[in-house]
């Protein structure tokens, strides 16, 4: 269940990603990177959605092979029968509130950093004419001039990737993206290297030079303080108790909030899943997704009313306890043997 949904949400994700991966012609294992950084967050999500989908297929599975009958007819309580499922769910909320505390951020930082840099990053660098560019790291390029088919005139091109440094002059040359690579090709030129009584010079009418994108200092990810939802824990209950930013005092308030509702998807589990035999189990897992879309959305409306100064912080706390206070009658109803739908 949690591969499903948290492929799924991935999916969303990666089609986002490869028109721009595409346009810039970034390495794939960059993407690989940004996916990795912002799986935290995903699992903040989909391990509550992934807990209630298992623990619906598993309580509807009882109920079609009359096992949960045998059961309650044994005189077992649904708390005793679903006791180890509640330890469960302590276990879950203590990983999930540690990920939102400390992973989370950490992942949303790297994440958005790179998705900026990609953004930012240029399809191939320009040179202008007449001047020394150091736009590349390792590199210096010096143009005289470019011709109507952008070629480079009068070219020169040092590169200091090595210990001794090699020096290109060359009459002209072209410049092409391939695929991660950066490629220079120069005519009617001569290579030098080294310097004093070790240098070593070579004629060539055509040479061709191959460089990482990577490796350039092209993909350049920004430096920025911190924003709230990229702040470790430490820092940003700082900044609640000294500023009590809204902004701050929404996002403190999110991540603890967010990891309870593996909680109250659990005690919303069997009331949903307690269906006869002959009505399938179609309507529990839509009634299921429902829930979940519902739960999350009023999430999302209850920060945003906190983030924007219109609500104070304990409305989100009112939302999550209001539908943990349903969630429980319900568990209640239906423990006494009462149908709930």
């Amino acid at each position: 269940m949690l591969l499903v949904v948290t492929g799924v949400l991935l999916l969303g994700r990666i089609l986002k990603l490869l028109g721009m991966f595409a346009d810039k012609g970034v390495e794939w294992g960059i993407m690989l990177t940004m996916l990795t950084a912002i799986l935290p967050y995903f699992l903040v999500l989909t391990v509550p959605m992934a807990f209630f989908f298992a623990m619906q297929a598993m309580i509807l599975k009882l109920y079609a092979t009359s096992e949960m009958d045998a059961l309650r007819a044994a005189g077992l309580s649904y708390i005793r029968i679903f006791r180890s499922l509640f330890v469960v769910v302590a276990v879950l909320w203590l990983v999930l509130t540690f990920t939102a505390m400390q992973w989370m951020p950490q992942g949303q930082k790297a994440f958005q950093g790179l998705l900026v840099a990609v953004q930012k990053m240029k399809p191939a660098p320009g040179f202008e004419p007449l001047r020394f560019s150091e736009d590349l790291e390792n590199f210096t390029v010096y143009v005289s001039g470019t011709d109507d088919k952008s070629v480079f005139q009068g070219f020169m091109l040092e590169d200091r990737r090595s210990e001794v440094p090699v020096v290109y002059m060359a009459e002209s040359a072209k410049l092409d993206r391939v695929g991660s690579e950066l490629r220079f090709t120069l005519f009617q030129g001569t290579r030098l290297e080294g310097e004093a009584e070790d240098l070593r010079s070579l004629s060539f009418d055509r040479y061709q030079i191959a460089m990482n994108l990577n490796d350039l200092g092209l993909l350049k990810v920004p430096v920025w303080r911190s924003r709230v939802f990229e702040m470790q824990a430490e820092e940003l209950w700082d900044l609640v108790q000294t500023t009590h930013r809204p902004d701050a005092v929404a996002e403190w308030h999110r991540r603890i909030l967010m990891p309870t509702s593996v909680l109250v998807l659990m005690l919303f589990c069997l009331p949903l899943s307690h269906t006869s035999k002959r009505s399938g189990k179609t309507g529990a897992y839509i009634a299921g997704v429902g829930l979940i879309l519902f739960i999350y959305n009023l999430q999302i409306i209850l920060h945003q009313q906190v983030l924007n100064n219109a609500s104070l912080w304990w409305v989100m706390w009112a939302g999550q306890v209001a539908l943990l206070l349903l969630a429980t009658f319900l568990f209640y109803k239906v423990s006494k043997g009462k149908k709930v739908f």
